[in-house]
């Protein structure tokens, strides 16, 4: 049987539409993993959770016995699935090689640590989970933006590395965004505390950032301000609204090319000035350009698949 074949009928089984000889196929494949007995209700509920998994690329809950874990494990392998790592235990887990997780622009993802850390990822972003993450600490790389659920564990802290600043926990919520050319890096607290240093000069800058507080860091001049969010503002991405801090147009051109994949070209000479604080839910680009232009005041084209915005100048 193809991968395909195996996908399409484990498919047909979840939704109760496969036909009788289909049903037999997927159970003869099952019951080639059965070696130990379980009840016939144990056995329903176990099956349905392991193909459940298989089709969606996640893992298999932590009460799966030993037997069924191997069952879910070959088909991983047959499917060729690349996420055999992200699976919750009690205890990190210790990967065998680096991992690269990426997301192009236009799309999200999220994924779940072999620690149970959840991790969103904003459109564009790419993380780095190292081979012996959890073996002393935590430890991930991150480029671009994302919103973070760590799972408590006091003997190994949760370190981030983005761009030249580290941030460590313990257990909380926050959102980081570290994006390549802008000129700020931030983080926002949802829940708990973190610390965050300068890899460079070893510098602290928030021994303990809470929540409800933001720290941004000005990449040229090298100071940082801390203020007040709202509870909601970090991570504001994931409910699909657009919140921009103190962002120059030109930023912004970047978040909307991430986000719809779409190439935005932004001229006028008040690009890199007239730093907006502005926020707007994420509706289809002709309409946040026309809310964008009625806050901003730019002018904007959409033609040969890309966006023109021209920035008028600032006083």
């Amino acid at each position: 049987m193809s991968n395909q074949q195996l996908k399409f009928l484990l498919s047909r089984y979840l939704q109760g539409k496969a036909t009788p000889a289909e049903a037999a196929q997927v159970e003869a494949w099952y019951d080639s993993f059965n070696e130990t007995p379980l009840s016939a209700n144990d056995k329903a509920r176990l099956k349905d959770e392991i193909i459940s998994n298989v089709l969606q690329e996640i893992n298999p809950p932590a009460r799966v016995r030993k037997l069924y874990w191997y069952a879910a494990a070959a088909v991983f392998i047959l499917l060729g699935s690349t996420l055999s790592f992200f699976i919750t235990k009690k205890k990190p887990l210790l990967l065998h090689a680096d991992q690269l997780v990426s997301t192009p622009a236009g799309s999200r993802k999220t994924i779940r640590l072999p620690d149970g850390t959840v991790v969103q990822l904003n459109a564009g972003t790419s993380l780095v989970i190292p081979g012996d993450f959890g073996r002393k600490d935590r430890t991930i790389t991150l480029t671009g933006e994302a919103f973070f659920t760590v799972a408590t564990d006091a003997t190994h802290p949760f370190i981030i590395h983005a761009g030249h600043i580290r941030t460590t926990v313990l257990g909380t919520s926050f959102n980081i965004r570290s994006w390549p050319g802008e000129d700020t890096w931030a983080i926002g607290v949802s829940t708990g505390k973190v610390r965050i240093s300068n890899e460079v000069n070893n510098q602290v800058m928030a021994e303990c950032l809470t929540a409800n507080k933001a720290l941004i860091h000005h990449i040229e001049t090298g100071t940082s301000d801390i203020a007040d969010t709202d509870a909601g503002m970090p991570g504001a991405w994931r409910n699909n609204i657009f919140h921009f801090n103190n962002s120059s147009m030109a930023e912004i051109g970047q978040e909307l090319q991430r986000q719809y994949n779409i190439p935005v070209i932004v001229n006028g000479e008040g690009k890199n000035g007239g730093h907006y604080k502005i926020s707007f839910s994420r509706e289809p680009l002709t309409k946040v350009l026309k809310v964008l232009a009625g806050l901003t005041g730019i002018t904007y084209t959409i033609k040969s698949d890309q966006v023109i915005i021209q920035v008028p100048k600032t006083n």
